[in-house]
């Protein structure tokens, strides 16, 4: 009885620590984004994903004289964003977006926004 139990511990323990590791895989933020925040860009919203992990938007932004596809995602879930005002429509297809952003090491065009404002009215991030 004793060898039972030992082992479902070791089993439960086991599985508790591979648990983690997904997680702290995924929020590896200092390995996928750039020290410097850049920017500001400007362009037209054509997405907006209030959903979890994390909350992002896609935008058009003129460069060279082509719309090119940015996508600009937060750190924060849409449960942390709601309690500081956000919402499913605090940015809508079609409004014009501006934000300062950490690029991504790898990917171009894709950014982890620092400011952003919508339509000229700036969203709280400073939290």
């Amino acid at each position: 009885m004793r060898r039972k139990t030992w082992l479902g511990c070791c089993a439960a323990g086991a599985l508790w620590l591979l648990g983690g590791a997904p997680a702290a895989a995924h929020h590896g933020g200092g390995v996928e984004w750039a020290e410097e925040t850049v920017g500001p860009i400007t362009g037209t919203a054509t997405k907006f994903a209030f959903q979890f992990p994390h909350v992002f938007f896609e935008m058009s932004v003129e460069e060279g004289g082509a719309a090119v596809p940015w996508t600009i995602t937060t750190r924060w879930t849409p449960t942390i964003l709601r309690q500081h005002g956000w919402s499913r429509d605090s940015i809508k297809a079609g409004d014009e977006v501006t934000v300062t952003y950490r690029p991504h090491v790898d990917k171009p065009h894709v950014g982890q926004m620092q400011t952003v404002e919508v339509n000229g009215r700036s969203l709280p991030l400073s939290f």
